[in-house]
């Protein structure tokens, strides 16, 4: 009701202050065409019947609008002055000519501007609540050569707003208490609505709660509420999407792991029998070592030997004059040479068949390491394999993929590494092949050294008349001696070469050998993983399981052949 009775009076005080205005404008229209009059007024004073003109005009307008007051106004140097007021004949209070009067800033900026101003009310103790409209008289060529003033008592404003509040009332109140009740019928129908749609969303979501996803909520009303209805089914239905989803990726997860799991089985026993084939390589690599190591100690033996015979070359040289004396000595000395000849050709067939073993082991590493090239191969196609399944497995076969590339990636540096085993081994045989073709040279050596050795003891019944035939023998032998010191010197140097090269076959060994036992611990992750990646899979369909879906029967039958195959 305040708001009302403060809306009436603000309209009637809006449109009382227009009619003002409207009156004040139309008056200030009508002075302006009596300029001269104004100017008399301003020149003559009082006294003129100019002023006594003006004056019945103005208190004629009051008396026939019922305003509270009219005047006019003049802007001087000293400030604002009455002019004309507009009171009654017998008024003695009235605002005499030149009588100074009071203006609000605001306003007298605004009138200045030629602009018509309406105050608000206000209160004064001798006239009460009132409000002013002030606008300018311009002549007939628009200057301003005057301002009119109205008063108008607020009591008016008063009487008007009760009136109209008084008829608002009676029209008001019935049609408030009409539209009243029309609302809370409307209100009760909506609320209606809202809660058969509330309910329909409860009821949706208490059975997506319990899962069940296969609910359909009714959209009711137009509003948000039904929105959400439409958004509940439609979430639903997204989320028996996602779980049909899971379910098959579950299945394939399932499926996927037992497969990674068979795969890192075959890859461990594969990465055994590579790690066993590598052990049997080393113990090869060793004994051949070893079997190098006495070839050396032979060859140092032999090359002893040959000193020695050269020392006894020189000896028969120096002595040829006494061999006709020292012959028995000689015979004997040649006799212990003899020996020790055929000594060195045992040794030298020892170390041919030494050679002839090495050569055998080397093919036989050159063999295992074709079967390690065979494991290889497949361990590659296992990686690939297993790439390819980490592909269909999608998100949930990254980390496998990535195990899947560090196999792929182990098996070619085994096979690198194996390359570089069979290079080291061809090199190997090469140098076996020369070295019994030494050993073949330095027997038939020792042999025709025997041979000479034996014709000496037969030639030793003619020492004497053949002296120079045995010291051109003894410059002979020492030829053949320093032969055979180079010959010795050069197997010496392929006992260092081959030495050489069974410590890099035992260094590439440990590689291998390394590396079989990293391959054997990615299987045991690989293992792990997909152990892991089955119990994901059950935790996936055991939670799964707790959705009912459209399709839920036809998922459950292809469990059961799932389960069957």
């Amino acid at each position: 009701m305040l708001t009302i009775r403060s809306a009436i009076q603000q309209t009637a005080l809006n449109t009382m202050q227009k009619d003002t205005q409207r009156l004040a404008e139309n008056t200030a229209a009508v002075l302006g065409e009596q300029s001269e009059a104004i100017e008399n007024v301003y020149s003559g004073g009082e006294s003129t019947e100019a002023y006594r003109s003006l004056r019945s005009q103005l208190n004629n307008l009051r008396l026939q609008s019922g305003v509270l007051y009219v005047y006019m106004l003049n802007k001087t140097d000293s400030g604002w002055i009455y002019t004309v007021d507009g009171a009654p004949w017998d008024d003695e209070e009235y605002s005499q000519l030149g009588t100074e009067a009071e203006f609000d800033a605001d306003a007298e900026s605004e009138l200045l501007r030629g602009e018509t101003v309406n105050t608000p009310v206000a209160y004064s103790e001798e006239w009460g609540s009132l409000f002013s409209s002030f606008t300018p008289i311009r002549d007939a060529e628009g200057a301003a050569i005057g301002y009119l003033g109205i008063d108008v008592s607020a009591a008016t404003l008063e009487q008007v707003t009760s009136a109209t509040l008084s008829d608002t009332y009676r029209i008001v109140i019935p049609f408030f208490a009409a539209v009243l009740l029309l609302s809370m019928l409307v209100m009760l129908l909506v609320i209606n609505r809202l809660l058969k749609q509330v309910a329909g969303i409860k009821a949706g979501l208490e059975q997506a709660a319990e899962g069940n996803l296969d609910v359909s909520v009714r959209r009711i009303t137009g509003d948000q509420l039904g929105d959400i209805a439409k958004l509940t089914e439609h979430m639903t239905a997204r989320m028996a999407g996602m779980i049909e989803e899971i379910k098959v990726g579950a299945e394939t997860l399932v499926r996927s792991s037992g497969r990674v799991e068979e795969t890192a089985n075959t890859n461990r026993q594969q990465a055994e029998e590579m790690a066993r084939a590598i052990h049997e390589i080393a113990a090869g690599s060793m004994q051949q070592a070893e079997q190098t190591e006495q070839a050396s100690r032979l060859t140092d033996e032999l090359g002893g030997m040959m000193d020695e015979v050269g020392s006894y070359v020189r000896q028969f040289a120096g002595m040829s004059e006494q061999l006709g004396t020292l012959q028995a000595q000689v015979s004997r000395e040649h006799g212990t040479l003899l020996e020790k000849s055929r000594g060195n050709a045992h040794r030298v067939d020892d170390l041919t068949s030494m050679s002839r073993e090495l050569n055998e082991k080397t093919k036989l590493a050159a063999s295992i390491s074709g079967r390690l090239n065979a494991i290889v191969k497949q361990t590659q196609i296992l990686s690939l394999n297993a790439a390819i399944e980490a592909s269909r497995a999608g998100e949930a076969g990254k980390g496998f993929a990535v195990v899947a590339g560090e196999m792929g990636g182990l098996a070619q540096q085994s096979k690198d590494s194996i390359q570089e085993i069979e290079s080291i081994l061809t090199s190997f045989v090469v140098q076996v092949d020369r070295m019994n073709e030494h050993f073949e040279a330095n027997r038939t050596d020792v042999r025709q050294q025997e041979l000479q050795i034996s014709e000496c003891l037969e030639a030793f019944e003619a020492v004497r008349g053949i002296s120079m035939q045995i010291e051109e023998l003894a410059g002979r032998l020492d030829r053949r001696t320093a032969d055979m010191q180079d010959a010795r010197r050069e197997v010496e140097q392929h006992m260092n070469d081959i030495a050489s090269a069974t410590e890099q076959t035992s260094a590439m060994t440990e590689e291998v050998s390394a590396s079989a036992e990293e391959q054997q611990r990615s299987a045991g992750e690989l293992s792990g993983i997909s152990g892991r990646l089955s119990e994901l899979a059950d935790r996936m369909q055991s939670a799964v399981g707790q959705f009912r879906t459209k399709s839920s029967d036809g998922n459950r039958a292809r469990k059961d052949e799932i389960a069957a195959e």
